[in-house]
């Protein structure tokens, strides 16, 4: 009896002992436990329409006019980096808090180096925050800016770098569209080749239908195919202050190539593009004869037709 009654004992203080360690492990990892995963996210994101962004060397502003989102007031901003913005707001949330030991330390250095970003509605400032990647960009720590605790932060069920989308630039920012256009403000195209002169040609609406000027049996199909493609180019990067100095001869060249857009409000768009080594990935060009601009090569040459190539 006495022997049974030992056993009991034992088994008891086991799982005494197991109930005990389980509450100390959940009392120090309380942090881990309980994080409201709500914290950095805000009520209603469609009210918000201005975004600060502000980097340790840039300041960019984001705001809604009504339209479109716009770049420091006065560029188009790219449509799928706003998606990508509000996404990653709605969707990233903290994993667990840094634990007390680090905390000071990684929210100084969250202060320091990382990125503030301030959400309003209208002239109401509705959350504000600190972001900072690390080295690696595999991790990202969020902080709000009144509270002293930072958090790491991830998007549930992806790998995916969440602080890339505020280390953007301004430039980064912009849309890539070149041309911009549709076709109920498209008025006239004109392509030049500067050593092919008789390649050159422009493109109207004449008749119902769009056509070459003084070439009235040119393929319909590949003129609606090639205008698809101009309106749709993108440029791969814009040309910053600080990479400029690289491409200032190009001012001063006859380009290889150019296209020219005027719309039904009569402003210009135009493009002008360089030779460039062979085998090359990306080729410069001059974007409305005042900015260096980066185009991918294949995009580009869904463009670079020449008058003969429409004729039947």
């Amino acid at each position: 009896m006495s022997s049974k009654k030992n056993i009991y004992l034992l088994l008891s203080l086991i799982i005494l002992s197991a109930l005990l360690i389980a509450l100390l492990v959940i009392g120090n990892d309380s942090n881990n436990t309980l994080v409201d995963k709500e914290i950095f996210k805000v009520d209603n994101q469609q009210k918000i329409n201005r975004v600060v962004i502000n980097k340790q060397n840039e300041k960019i502003n984001l705001s809604y006019n009504g339209i479109k989102w716009v770049v420091n007031d006065s560029l188009e901003a790219d449509r799928q980096l706003i998606q990508v913005f509000f996404a990653t707001l709605l969707q990233a949330e903290p994993k667990r808090a840094i634990s007390q030991k680090l905390s000071d330390s990684v929210a100084q250095r969250i202060i320091q180096f990382g990125t503030k970003v301030d959400l309003y509605e209208e002239e109401t400032l509705v959350k504000s925050f600190f972001v900072l990647g690390n080295e690696n960009k595999n991790e990202t720590f969020y902080k709000l800016e009144n509270d002293s605790q930072p958090y790491l932060v991830t998007i549930p069920g992806y790998k995916v770098y969440v602080a890339g989308i505020f280390e953007l630039s301004a430039i980064d920012w912009r849309d890539k569209r070149i041309f911009n256009f549709n076709w109920q403000n498209f008025k006239q195209l004109t392509a030049t080749f500067t050593s092919e002169t008789k390649e050159n040609f422009t493109i109207s609406f004449q008749n119902g239908f769009f056509g070459i000027e003084g070439n009235p049996e040119a393929d319909t199909t590949k003129l609606n195919n090639y205008l698809d493609a101009v309106s749709l180019l993108q440029t791969s990067h814009y040309i910053g202050a600080d990479e400029q100095h690289q491409y200032d001869s190009l001012f001063n060249k006859a380009p290889n190539f150019s296209v020219v857009v005027n719309d039904i409000a009569n402003r210009i768009y135009s493009l002008r593009v360089y030779n460039t080594p062979v085998n090359v990935t990306y080729v410069p060009a001059i974007l409305n004869d005042r900015e260096v601009i980066l185009i991918d090569l294949n995009e580009l040459l869904r463009i670079y037709r020449k008058r003969s190539y429409f004729l039947k």
